[in-house]
């Protein structure tokens, strides 16, 4: 279907969102959407502990301090974008992507 416009993270984000066995799809698809593009390339969400807390892995100290900075404002989108408080907070490692 074309000409609506949307980004597939978004696409992702709304079909999975409501299955519990795709949780951690579903947050990764909102992770991508919240963060941009450029961030999304060089930081993967992996986990989400059972208190909240996002596990991401960045390619690089530099990133890991951007998305360190940047926590509140891209938990605050995806937990917009999920409709519910699910990330609380953010754990941010270095080390390689594995896509």
């Amino acid at each position: 279907m074309r000409g609506r416009g949307r980004p597939i993270a978004s696409v992702l984000t709304d079909a999975l969102a409501s299955r519990p066995d795709a949780r951690l799809a579903a947050l990764t698809a909102a992770f991508a959407e919240a963060c941009g593009w450029a961030l999304a390339r060089e930081v993967a969400l992996r986990a989400i502990t059972r208190e909240g807390r996002l596990v991401a892995v960045a390619s690089s100290r530099g990133w890991a301090d951007q998305v360190t900075a940047l926590g509140p404002r891209i938990r605050a989108r995806m937990n917009a974008r999920l409709g519910r408080e699910i990330a609380t907070g953010f754990d941010v490692r270095v080390g390689p992507l594995d896509r």
